[in-house]
């Protein structure tokens, strides 16, 4: 009984030394001890953000199968090739933006280019409807969607806010060139819905958008990146944020009468010009 004691006295004695001896460091051939993960680094990327290599490689890969289908389709029509041909240069002109490291026209440049490709993607697409084949059968009327004809409303819809709103506000250098393609693609698209031509007008509808988006990225790029209150941007010392000039009193549409408007209704037509 007193050896039992003792033995246990001496395995309590061992454990209390234990906790005040510091462990010792491996052996030469032992593991390495785990390092500290630095701050900052290793972090996933936030859900949502894209940057200008998002922009880079959305343009390319679009850019990519474009030129491919030109290549293997014979001649596009003239207009869809010269927006592929322009996309292609402001995607080249992101990518030594990137390459100098100027994040933000690389993002500007690379989401022109990327806009650009989807207006002449979609204007392809329609295009391709106007050359049925011989061979192929249509279905019977009735087949296909039922909610084709309102999701065309809804993307004429999106195409008329968007080219009102470009409208109101002064054009950045350049810019003027996609505004009226804009506007031509939503006449047509307008013509083909009051026709009966819902997936043709649906592919010109989204062209007519996209082509907006050009016109509003020239405009980010021809301001330059947002200069922080107190800050000094390329025209000298800012005082602040830049206020927005108040809307036009001779607006096309008001904010009343457009909500009127159910997604769902034709959007009326654009004026001359």
């Amino acid at each position: 009984m007193l050896k039992l004691a003792a033995v246990a006295s001496s395995v309590l004695v061992s454990l209390g030394l234990a906790a005040f001896v510091p462990a010792q460091p491996p052996g030469p051939d032992g593991p390495p001890p785990p390092k500290a993960k630095p701050k900052g680094k290793g972090e996933a990327k936030k859900k949502g953000e894209a940057g200008p290599k998002d922009d880079l490689m959305k343009a390319y890969n679009l850019l990519r199968r474009l030129r491919a289908a030109d290549g293997s389709a014979g001649h596009p029509e003239e207009r869809i090739r010269d927006w592929t041909e322009r996309a292609t240069r402001y995607y080249r002109d992101g990518l030594k933006a990137f390459d100098g490291g100027d994040d933000f026209l690389a993002h500007e440049y690379g989401a022109i280019a990327h806009d650009l490709a989807r207006a002449a993607d979609h204007a392809r697409n329609a295009a391709l409807l106007d050359r049925p084949d011989p061979d192929l059968r249509p279905p019977a009327d009735g087949f296909g969607p039922d909610d084709s004809g309102e999701r065309v409303r809804r993307a004429l819809n999106r195409a008329y806010d968007r080219i009102s709103e470009l409208d109101n506000g002064d054009p950045a250098l350049g810019a003027g060139f996609y505004l009226k393609a804009s506007r031509d693609l939503y006449r047509a698209a307008r013509r083909d819905a009051e026709a009966g031509r819902e997936e043709r007008g649906g592919e010109l509808a989204r062209a007519a958008e996209a082509m907006t988006h050009v016109a509003d990225h020239l405009g980010h790029a021809a301001d330059g990146p947002p200069v922080p209150p107190g800050g000094r941007g390329r025209l000298g010392p800012q005082p602040g944020v830049r206020r927005e000039p108040p809307p036009p009193p001779d607006r096309r549409e008001p904010n009343a009468k457009r909500a009127e408007r159910r997604e769902s209704d034709l959007p009326p037509p654009l004026p001359p010009g």
